[in-house]
């Protein structure tokens, strides 16, 4: 299989807006293979509800008490994947953490506004973040909308704690910092795959239709940046079910340039 390889527009785009979708897809068999894998994934795992569950890579149960599989590394680190990456974070990568978004029919949680990298533990701050619709993405099941440019500045806006439980996080980015009516929302089928920068302000609407609106996520670190699990401790007082502490971090490309810890959480 060719590796992906992507155009001077792509890369132009990424910069610009923020994210891109690459022509290049995620071959049928393997989002065949997805698909039953969170088939089986959601049966094992009944005690806990699909709206985010964190670390399905791990095995260990991770910080949330699942039980994962090493399937969703595979699919975390498909060659693909890694190939891409590689052209918009450079050789050096490493994976620290997945998700599983499962925005189920009738009542899958929205997602507010917000910055992934607000409680990274990560530093310089640069992750890349990889996003696979397990169903066709519509306009109508509560696709995720980006802010075109937001990431430009490459800075953490303020964000402010809302209560509720029918959201998937609870941080959400002040509404001065943003256009809201300039949002794109991104549509996609099963397969494609869209890659994002940290500093990108998303959200997504809640899923009132029939049809289950699930995406499997991947968190990619440039190697040339360190994963704080001392900070990440810190952090996780107030995101306990993050278990930044203790993450895993796999080296999928290059080598690693930063001193980081490959001991804590295997």
């Amino acid at each position: 299989m060719t590796d992906p390889i992507l155009s001077d527009q792509d890369l132009e785009t990424f910069h610009d807006k923020g994210w891109i979708v690459p022509k290049w897809e995620l071959p049928a068999d393997v989002v065949a293979e997805m698909k039953a894998e969170y088939a089986k994934f959601l049966e094992e795992n009944s005690h806990i509800e699909s709206d985010i569950v964190l670390a399905p890579h791990q095995t260990n149960g991770g910080s949330m008490g699942i039980k994962g599989s090493e399937k969703w590394f595979e699919f975390a680190t498909h060659p693909g994947i890694i190939s891409v990456a590689r052209q918009l974070i450079g050789d050096d990568i490493i994976l620290w953490g997945t998700t599983l978004f499962g925005k189920p029919a009738k009542n899958g949680k929205a997602t507010p506004w917000h910055q992934d990298g607000e409680y990274y533990p990560i530093r310089p701050l640069e992750v890349l973040t990889v996003w696979i619709p397990l169903d066709d993405v519509t306009p109508e099941n509560g696709p995720m909308k980006f802010i075109p440019g937001s990431h430009k500045k490459h800075e953490l806006f303020s964000h402010s704690w809302v209560d509720g439980d029918d959201k998937t996080i609870n941080l959400v980015c002040d509404s001065e910092r943003f256009d809201e009516t300039t949002a794109e929302p991104l549509l996609l089928r099963a397969g494609q795959v869209s890659f994002h920068d940290v500093y990108m302000i998303h959200g997504s609407d809640a899923n009132r239709t029939d049809q289950r609106r699930a995406a499997f996520i991947v968190r990619l670190m440039p190697a040339t940046s360190r994963y704080d699990h001392e900070l990440g401790a810190e952090i996780g007082k107030k995101h306990p079910a993050q278990g930044y502490g203790i993450r895993p971090l796999y080296l999928v490309s290059g080598a690693d340039r930063a001193g980081n810890n490959f001991e804590i959480g295997h």
